[in-house]
């Protein structure tokens, strides 16, 4: 018998379940004309958000006027979908959609849109051509700067919610046993040679430039780009005091 659950989203929310197939929408909200009911709390929205499950990911509405609704991967850093917009799933398979009730609690959906969305580098319909793949320069970092970046990191890659955030110099210096200014010196070095690669945000009259506080612009680059990820975190010292035995 043929797997019913192909091409289907599977969304969960208190126990209850719905599969929702290609080309329909689930609505969320507290209303009890949505199809997932939301708890009766006036600060969520009577029809809240919607999903929408198209060919290759899961389109994701905000239909409140007024409350911002979050889409939550398994790590690192929520995507904020303001009222009245909408924003897909991918590269997500697994995420949640993050509502916010009465003095800050939350009510999360849970949605599991792995039957429908592509694996990384896979494109459904993409037409395969003779013509040579895209080539750029590499950037190659040295070993301490690959460390820094992964120590920068660190809390993206095993965090989910407001706690996936880069980690400060501060914070990369003790888990590196080093100061925070020498820190602060490998990523201006970071910086700068990511900047002459015409990577943005990474020179100081880039619009998203906050001062001179780069993390975010590199921790992002960084994971999106795929030069750090879960396996790197096996790199870094177990402990503070063995940064100088790992030469760093």
């Amino acid at each position: 018998m043929p797997d019913e659950s192909v091409d289907e989203v599977l969304v969960a929310f208190k126990g209850d379940k719905w599969t929702v197939a290609r080309g329909r929408l689930l609505t969320m909200g507290r209303s009890r004309a949505c199809d997932v009911h939301l708890p009766d709390d006036e600060h969520l929205s009577r029809r809240a958000g919607s999903l929408l499950v198209l060919n290759d990911c899961v389109l994701v509405r905000n239909d409140s006027r007024h409350k911002p609704l979050v889409i939550r991967p398994p790590s690192g850093e929520d995507r904020v979908v303001e009222p009245g917009a909408a924003m897909t799933s991918l590269p997500f398979m697994v995420f949640s959609v993050v509502f916010t009730g009465r003095g800050g609690s939350t009510v999360t959906v849970r949605v599991d849109a792995r039957s429908v969305t592509p694996s990384a580098g896979h494109h459904p319909g993409e037409v395969v051509t003779r013509a040579p793949e895209t080539v750029t320069s590499p950037i190659v970092f040295t070993r301490v700067q690959r460390i820094v970046i992964a120590a920068l990191c660190e809390p993206l890659l095993r965090r989910t919610g407001p706690r996936a955030v880069p980690a400060t110099y501060a914070q990369i210096g003790r888990r590196l046993g080093r100061r925070p200014q020498y820190i602060r010196n490998v990523v201006k070095s970071l910086r700068e040679s990511l900047a002459g690669h015409g990577v943005p945000g990474m020179t100081m009259d880039d619009e998203q430039a906050v001062h001179d506080d780069f993390r975010w612009a590199l921790a992002r680059w960084a994971m999106r780009s795929a030069v750090v990820g879960a396996e790197d975190l096996d790199d870094l010292p177990s402990d503070p005091e063995a940064g100088e035995d790992d030469g760093i």
